[in-house]
């Protein structure tokens, strides 16, 4: 399901369009969905910082939600790069939303390199609800 076909426009706060795609910004989190056939890389990533320090401040403290709608790779060893970087964003939560079996293998490997609480999952909701969690519990 695209951000498009979900009920959740009312919630919206912001939108960042890219080349590489689209990113929502809502209260304390962002949904992606990368476009086809693209390699999300460190690159890739650092397109839309400049966006996320706008909207949310210097030093964010968010989760970022990837709803895998589309076929595309990502550089996981960048995820390195990400955390490791001198930028100031504070990943809460990463949350993968796939809806195939092929994405949900990636999902598994994606895991082994990312730093921060992760979780997959097969339906955009329940990942909004896990973040939303996150957030409760660090308050």
């Amino acid at each position: 399901m695209t951000i498009k076909n979900s009920n959740l426009s009312s919630l919206i706060e912001d939108i960042h369009i890219s080349k590489y795609g689209d990113y929502y910004f809502f209260k304390d989190f962002i949904i992606s969905e990368i476009k086809e056939g693209i390699t999300f890389s460190w690159e890739v990533a650092q397109e839309l910082l400049p966006a996320v320090f706008k909207h949310y401040g210097s030093k964010p403290s968010l989760s970022y939600i990837t709803n895998r709608v589309n076929n595309y790779s990502v550089n996981t060893t960048d995820w390195y790069k990400f955390f490791n970087s001198n930028d100031k964003t504070c990943l809460k939560g990463y949350a993968m939303v796939s809806y195939t079996e092929a994405g949900w293998v990636n999902s598994i490997i994606e895991k082994l390199f990312v730093q921060t609480k992760v979780e997959s999952f097969t339906n955009l909701y329940e990942a909004i609800d896990w973040v939303s969690q996150l957030r409760i519990k660090s308050k």
